[in-house]
């Protein structure tokens, strides 16, 4: 049998069609391989040929053997695993509710939110994130514009920031704070692109983290500028440490870390010197530098803190029932957790997100392919980081602010990010097998 009709009935056997050319490719330069090495023992070209042939076995088995290995999984367990922390969360919230609040604003809102993003997470899950690889700087740059855009057309603003943009004929309002979470995977893509390219692709890598930076500067949003902006080096540090770029990695590691801490603190200055005066008001509580040291929110939380018990209810419960309201959108759940409770349930809380996303960590990280771990690890890094914030805000470490967490807070907007950043994780895992690094290499840029 000659080798390209035994390529045709085996690819004819491979029914993924992202895997069919490259298993095509690898089983081809395994047979030329072959061929060569015959040919160097002493046979002419075409016995060569047959006898490589020959050594792959039969083409219909040896086809159907590889498309039970390249082929998409479907992550059933996870998507079952994320329904039951969603349906958990939702019951968590309204007995939250029904202890602190007369009203019922989760119930019918939330529900119908976690229909639709659970159709965006099955949605993106089958989308082959490599095509975000192809495009992300063409996406990230039409995103910005857009969003920048509609900031002025669309944007609401509250309390001198612009945290919403209403599409009028959608009757929809989206969080834009929340939105620019979305950059994440784009700039991990683009940070992927570099590889190979010396202390170069880290200025590159630097200069791509200003689209998402500027809305954040934007609508005013100092934690989300500072969210967003240690994903982005978490990424970059990531890229660093792999040794993709072929730097050294303690120098620039060192100068990246050292760089941040040192911006920092002058933008820090600077907000607190020349900011608008609430955002001043907010360094300062977070410095205690107001009178008293501590605003109403950080005491009243630190009272709520005090009161609580390890197991069950105490006076921490009765301080949040004799305060004026409960929080919108359930920024502080854990401190709600905590005060109905204990400490040691909100403690298993935090630790069972914390182990999911570093199970979702691990398996970004063990891919063979490098933009599926990059994008991979951004998405959970978001995560992550979200969670650390979210955590600090709740135990007064941060000022009071408006901090999303993944199953623990409500509101469409972070539905619809939280489960389009897990569909990509789940489509990094359903291609895993399908698409191989040769096949995403040639979307890098030398």
């Amino acid at each position: 049998m000659k080798k390209e009709e035994y390529l045709r009935i085996l690819a004819e056997q491979i029914r993924c069609k992202q895997a069919r050319a490259q298993v095509t490719q690898e089983i081809r330069s395994h047979i030329e391989e072959q061929e060569e090495f015959y040919i160097s023992e002493g046979l002419n070209k075409e016995e060569a040929q047959a006898e490589a042939v020959r050594q792959m076995g039969d083409p219909v088995e040896a086809g159907a053997a590889l498309d039970l290995v390249h082929r998409p999984r479907m992550a059933w367990g996870w998507i079952a695993l994320i329904g039951g922390l969603y349906g958990a969360g939702y019951i968590l919230l309204n007995l939250l509710q029904s202890n602190f609040s007369k009203g019922n604003f989760i119930a019918g809102d939330h529900v119908k939110w976690m229909l639709i993003g659970f159709a965006v997470l099955i949605g993106v899950c089958y989308l082959d994130y490599s095509r975000i690889g192809r495009w992300a700087r063409e996406i990230t740059v039409a995103a910005f514009i857009v969003v920048f855009v509609g900031i002025f057309i669309f944007g609401q603003q509250i309390n001198g920031a612009l945290g919403w943009i209403t599409l009028p004929i959608l009757s929809l309002s989206l969080n834009i704070r929340l939105c620019i979470f979305l950059f994440v995977p784009l700039y991990a893509a683009i940070v992927y692109r570099y590889h190979g390219q010396g202390y170069l692709a880290v200025g590159k890598s630097l200069l791509w983290m200003l689209p998402g930076l500027c809305i954040a500067l934007r609508v005013t949003s100092v934690l989300t500028v500072l969210m967003l902006f240690l994903i982005y080096l978490l990424i970059l540090s990531f890229a660093v440490v792999k040794e993709w770029f072929k730097v050294s990695r303690a120098k620039t590691l060192l100068s990246l870390w050292g760089g941040t801490v040192l911006l920092s603190g002058i933008g820090y200055l600077k907000l607190f010197l020349f900011g608008p005066e609430y955002q001043r008001m907010r360094v300062a509580n977070m410095l205690q530098l107001e009178s008293g040291g501590e605003s109403y929110q950080l005491r009243l939380l630190k009272g709520i803190l005090e009161g609580c018990r390890w197991i069950g209810s105490g006076e921490g419960k009765m301080v949040v029932k004799s305060a004026d309201r409960i929080m919108e959108g359930m920024d502080y759940g854990l401190m709600y957790i905590t005060a109905c409770y204990g400490i040691l349930v909100s403690v298993l809380v935090i630790g069972m997100l914390t182990a999911l996303f570093i199970c979702f960590m691990g398996m970004s990280v063990g891919q063979r392919n490098r933009l599926g771990s990059i994008i991979g690890f951004g998405c959970t890094a978001a995560f992550l980081v979200q969670l650390l914030f979210y955590v600090m805000m709740n135990t007064g470490i941060l000022p009071s602010s408006s901090v999303y967490c993944p199953f623990l807070t409500y509101g469409g907007t972070g539905v619809l990010v939280t489960n389009t950043l897990i569909g990509l994780l789940l489509s990094i895992y359903r291609y895993q097998d399908v698409l191989l690094e040769s096949e995403t290499e040639s979307i890098c840029v030398y």
